[in-house]
């Protein structure tokens, strides 16, 4: 049975936790990720999430891409709502729809203060790392990677509105990667709880290195790189080669996420070049990300 010392959780809840079903727990699991999430970026009690995820995080709760499987996905996810309210973590729940089907919708609710909702996600993790430890690894990277895919999508969006400012101030800017470090590293204080920028990597070919940052819960390396005149493809596969091969030599790192900014589409062929250099080796999981776009 797990055990919460000090917890502001009811007891009744450390009981039934390991008696869930899979899907129930993981629909539970699921639904609390995302409230904690809107929790971290507004101080309203009044949150409200997605009947379902565009990126589902754990595929026993939707295996398929059906109507059918939609639905379940959301009845899931509401059970999930249900748990939470029956304990007092959440009150008001509500769905309201916003689209034809009624599977698009989102629900509406209040976060208690207490119980506390940091303590019931310590209380999940170990439960899910309880159920299947080498599945949570793999879980917590797969998310990591999805977000960092969505960051890296919206980067040049974000840029692009940084340069109309009001009030005739000068414009922010990028003109090198240290400057796609500066905005990259904002947009992950939103998305990650741990974030340790500038960390020391293994030495290869007789010199050290740095990654940008280091996802610590997640265990994910993420470095940032913007095209340059001179830099070709070739140039830029081969460094990528490079850094991947130090970066493998680190015990603490599961994978390593590469987002290159070619805001002026320098590069002939971005899609071979993430083709070939994303894939898993040597234990490291690798996705190189060229944004934006052609």
């Amino acid at each position: 049975m797990l055990e919460s010392p000090l917890m502001n959780v009811p007891a009744q809840m450390v009981e039934v936790l390991p008696k869930l079903d899979e899907e129930i727990f993981f629909a539970l699991l699921d639904v609390a990720l995302d409230i904690d999430s809107e929790l971290t970026v507004t101080d309203r009690r009044a949150v409200q999430i997605g009947g379902t995820r565009v990126l589902v995080r754990y595929p026993v709760l939707c295996p398929g891409v059906s109507v059918g499987a939609m639905y379940r996905y959301v009845d899931l996810r509401r059970k999930g709502l249900t748990l939470l309210e029956k304990f007092g973590f959440i009150c008001f729940v509500d769905y309201r729809k916003y689209g034809l089907s009624g599977f698009e919708g989102n629900f509406v609710m209040t976060v208690s203060d207490s119980p506390s909702f940091p303590d019931l996600l310590t209380l999940l993790r170990a439960e899910e790392n309880r159920r299947n430890p080498s599945e949570k690894m793999q879980t917590d990277i797969s998310g990591a990677t999805a977000r960092l895919v969505q960051l890296a999508d919206s980067f040049h969006r974000v840029i692009l509105q940084l340069r109309n400012r009001r009030a005739e101030r000068e414009p922010l800017l990028i003109k090198d990667e240290y400057d796609v470090q500066y905005v990259f590293a904002a947009l992950l204080a939103t998305r990650f709880e741990d974030v340790r920028p500038e960390e020391w990597g293994p030495g290869y070919a007789g010199g050290a290195s740095r990654v940008d940052f280091f996802l610590k819960n997640e265990s994910v390396l993420v470095e940032t790189k913007m095209t340059r005149e001179g830099l070709t493809d070739r140039r830029l596969g081969e460094e990528l080669i490079i850094d991947i091969s130090r970066y493998k030599q680190r015990a603490d790192c599961n994978a390593l996420v590469c987002v290159v900014y070619d805001p002026d589409h320098r590069l002939k062929n971005p899609l071979a070049i993430e083709n070939d250099l994303s894939k898993s080796t040597d234990g490291l999981d690798v996705r190189v990300l060229i944004r934006p776009k052609s």
